[in-house]
């Protein structure tokens, strides 16, 4: 008997280490996914900006290079820069970066469904005027997570304009 429990925690063992590491990774709690971007130094892909402003400390997450893989729009403003999240209150701001002009072109409307890649910075009325970011946008960002996506890099999978 103690030499069947034994192997067969040794076949469950020898499983979970031939596991893909994406196949851990989306199983892997915010807070451990923190850590995880911490040890890397590369973009870490996220299909839920939640996993960024749900996050018990969302300045975890300043620094942190992020991509934001095929979230959907939530609302605008004029500005051109948008939200992405769940509603009002859950949600990330997306600030398009003025280095790169392809982007600044580039109009988004709710529901849209994009792909964005930059930086977490924390919200401030700073930041808002470095960035050329609506002061009110700004301030809703650091009322709520107190973090926005500064972004270089933003492409449209899917819009609601046809």
């Amino acid at each position: 008997m103690q030499r069947f429990l034994i192997g067969g925690l040794f076949a469950l063992a020898l499983a979970a280490a031939m596991l893909p590491a994406n196949v851990i990774a989306q199983n892997t709690a915010a807070s451990d996914t923190n850590s995880a971007a911490d040890n890397n130094s590369q973009s870490q892909v996220l299909v839920d900006p939640g996993v960024i402003y749900n996050d018990k400390n969302p300045g975890n997450w300043v620094g942190k290079s992020v991509t934001l893989r095929n979230v959907l729009v939530e609302d605008t403003n004029n500005s051109g820069n948008f939200w992405v999240g769940s509603d009002n209150n859950h949600r990330l701001l997306v600030v398009r970066s003025d280095e790169n002009p392809n982007i600044k072109a580039l109009q988004f409307h709710k529901g849209d469904v994009i792909t964005a890649k930059g930086t977490i910075q924390a919200a401030s009325a700073y930041e808002a005027s470095k960035t050329g970011a609506e002061k009110g946008s700004m301030h809703d960002a650091e009322k709520s997570s107190g973090i926005f996506m500064m972004a270089n890099d933003i492409s449209i999978t899917s819009s609601t304009q046809r």
